[in-house]
């Protein structure tokens, strides 16, 4: 099986696109107490503007957020070791937040979005005749390099957010539907809209999510920790034998 030929890869891929959209309808049903949304004068202060120190400051929070959770676990981390850890206040904290749970799902998403850019970008590279085995394998390389690329990220992806609230399981399956609408672009991307797949999509895709979330469980708690290549040589079949090839 070869990829169909892309209609648009211009700006924003449609597993981008994908992903964007079911991540705004999350967001929309569960704020995370974050006040950027609120309108400010963007004003001049110290030579720069208010919304580029604001969105400095978060960025700040998450990065904190993400190695004290990593390195401590996220049920031993209070809300003042995450400001101590950015340098920053508790007051400067409540600005952006309004809780330790909110910054840690802040820091799940920003993880998430990073890593479906990165897939957008493999998926962009892949031109029409490339083998399907080997495009999966580039986006499954593209998705396992990216939450490897840093292991705090991928302890607080895989790790850290898994069963600590009512609140985070939901946001968590609201992500998972968000991968699968990507999964569902970048299927249609490689075969056309007629392509079929086992069990439909919705089902494909948990299994393919829950491999992908297994062997990234392992991954990070091995010692030592094997390439990531080995990762997605387990990955990539599996990925493959959920389309129906026969006709």
């Amino acid at each position: 099986m070869r990829w169909a030929e892309p209609s648009l890869w211009a700006d924003r891929t449609p597993v981008e696109s994908a992903v964007a959209s079911a991540h705004r309808a999350g967001q929309a049903e569960y704020p995370l107490g974050y006040r950027g949304a609120v309108t400010i004068v963007d004003r001049q202060y110290g030579g720069r503007a208010v919304s580029e120190r604001k969105a400095e400051r978060r960025q700040r929070f998450l990065d904190a957020a993400i190695r004290t959770f990593a390195e401590r676990g996220y049920a031993n981390c209070s809300l003042a070791d995450v400001c101590t850890a950015a340098g920053l206040s508790k007051r400067q904290f409540y600005e952006e937040f309004q809780t330790r749970e909110d910054v840690l799902i802040a820091s799940y998403d920003y993880i998430q979005d990073q890593s479906a850019a990165v897939v957008g970008q493999a998926v962009a590279a892949l031109g029409p005749g490339t083998d399907i085995a080997d495009g999966l394998t580039a986006v499954l390389t593209a998705f396992i390099g990216s939450i490897s690329s840093d292991p705090y990220r991928a302890k607080v992806a895989f790790v850290e957010v898994v069963g600590v609230s009512e609140r985070m399981e939901h946001h968590r399956r609201e992500r998972r539907h968000a991968w699968a609408a990507a999964i569902e672009a970048l299927l249609i991307t490689i075969a056309g809209p007629d392509i079929r797949v086992r069990g439909g999509i919705t089902w494909a895709a948990s299994a393919l999510i829950g491999a992908i979330n297994g062997v990234a469980h392992e991954w990070i708690l091995a010692d030592p920790r094997p390439p990531i290549t080995q990762l997605v040589e387990v990955l990539a079949p599996i990925a493959t034998s959920l389309i129906i090839t026969e006709t």
